[in-house]
């Protein structure tokens, strides 16, 4: 069949009005935000050292922060091994697991960085770094493996870790902690003792002796504690000497004594919690209003920068202990893009105004920032916990999301806009309709 001319006219109009329509809406709905300031846990990017020996690992993300509510797990383990070679079964000796998330505060150097360390045993041992949190006790024939979870893996997400310079590619190690040709490490049975920060220790009985069925090790210590305990060949059994017994401790197993001493404190219970920034955001009729504390306890200095869509950026410094104050005029549309160090700012801030302002805003041409540094013990009075009737919180678009994804909310949505251009499309359409019926449309075969 075919249309005649006119029908094809009003047809072309229908089309027309349709790609018309289509245009508006493209461009009047809201688009989806491309969040560039933080990375989810699948992009995220590490640079790794390793030392098996020691027993020590450290790891920092390179293009961080990670997005709110990400977090990427990694773990040191240590295992006691029947020789400097791969064989099984091994037994965990030590672990360690920290935790990347959006709030890891940098170093000193400025890095997003974790550092490991765990007791590696003195004789045969494997020790392994890895991403997760999942330990597992014990490996052997049929457990499971850590597979490409090891760091520096050949896929992810061991391959999202590169090592640093002069570092191994492979972050997990086979060997004999312990001098050999002293006999050291002969396979026979052996005692490794963990103090922990609460004055227990714990005991690793190991036996490595695969000519005997069993070994029966006895243990003594402080205020009458004894203990005997058998274990299987190719075999380790942890105890734990409580606090007030934890002194003259004595381990012997065939009438050799194999291990002595008493709970010394380890170097790591005395390393400080970090403690994280406290920051707050205030519209005034007159100002908007960024008051950033960093704790006494905190890390030694946190940096942020404050851009405004129009004016200077301003860099603030606020070390340990200090709590600054970062002060913008108030203008109609003042949106300030916040980076750096204190996470929970991050993002587009706009000032809000309050309901109560009966003037407007000075919208003179500078937005420069003022950074007015404030003593310790005002910090309480400079952010209350209730702003006043002329006060309203800023309306803010933070730059982390609470998806992996790390996508923004959809934001500039315009629906009155859509709807009319709707309306539009059924009144063309609604003419044309009529215009048709009006006249003689033929068609021909």
């Amino acid at each position: 069949m075919k249309f005649t001319p006119r029908l094809r006219h009003v047809a072309a109009l229908a089309a027309g009005a349709l790609v018309s329509l289509g245009s508006l809406v493209a461009f009047s709905a809201p688009a989806q935000a491309t969040n560039n300031a933080c990375v989810p846990a699948a992009n995220a990017k590490f640079e790794h050292s390793f030392n098996g020996p020691a027993g020590t690992a450290g790891i920092k993300l390179v293009n961080g922060p990670l997005c709110e509510n990400v977090k990427v797990p990694l773990t040191l383990v240590s295992y006691t091994a029947p020789s400097a070679s791969f064989s099984l079964p091994q037994y965990v000796l030590d672990s360690s697991t920290q935790f990347f998330t959006a709030d890891t505060p940098k170093n000193d150097k400025g890095e997003l960085r974790l550092d490991f360390k765990v007791k590696v045993p003195t004789c045969f041992t494997q020790v392994d770094f890895v991403f997760g949190d999942d330990v597992i006790n014990p490996l052997t024939d049929k457990s499971d493996r850590y597979n490409d979870r090891k760091v520096g893996s050949p896929a992810a997400p061991g391959s999202q870790s590169k090592p640093e310079r002069g570092q191994p590619q492979n972050a997990w190690w086979n060997g004999n902690a312990g001098d050999y040709k002293n006999g050291v490490c002969a396979a026979k049975p052996a005692v490794e003792a963990l103090p922990d920060c609460e004055g227990n220790v714990k005991l690793s009985l190991i036996n490595r002796d695969a000519s005997v069925t069993s070994v029966r090790f006895e243990i003594t210590a402080d205020g009458g504690f004894k203990q005997s305990q058998v274990v299987d060949k190719n075999a380790k059994f942890d105890l734990t000497i409580p606090a007030a017994n934890a002194k003259n401790i004595k381990v012997t197993a065939g009438g050799n004594q194999l291990w002595s001493g008493s709970w010394v404190k380890p170097a790591e219970c005395t390393k400080p919690e970090v403690g994280a920034p406290v920051t707050e955001i205030k519209s005034t009729c007159d100002s908007l209003v960024f008051t950033l504390k960093n704790p006494e306890n905190g890390a030694e200095s946190l940096t942020g920068t404050f851009t405004p869509d129009k004016g200077a950026a301003q860099t603030v410094t606020v070390k340990a202990g200090e709590t600054k104050t970062v002060t913008f005029p108030a203008a109609e549309g003042l949106t300030v893009a916040v980076t750096g160090d204190f996470l929970a700012l991050n993002g587009d801030v706009k000032w809000t105004k309050p309901e109560n302002c009966t003037t407007n805003p000075n919208p003179g041409p500078s937005t420069s920032a003022s950074v007015t540094p404030s003593a310790t013990t005002s910090a309480t009075a400079s952010v209350p916990a209730s702003a006043s009737a002329s006060e309203t919180p800023a309306e803010a678009t933070p730059a982390t999301s609470s998806t992996e994804g790390g996508a923004l909310a959809l934001t500039g949505s315009n629906s009155s806009t859509i709807a009319g251009g709707a309306v539009l499309l059924l009144l063309v359409g609604a003419g044309l309709f009529f215009l048709a019926r009006r006249r003689r449309v033929n068609f021909k075969a």
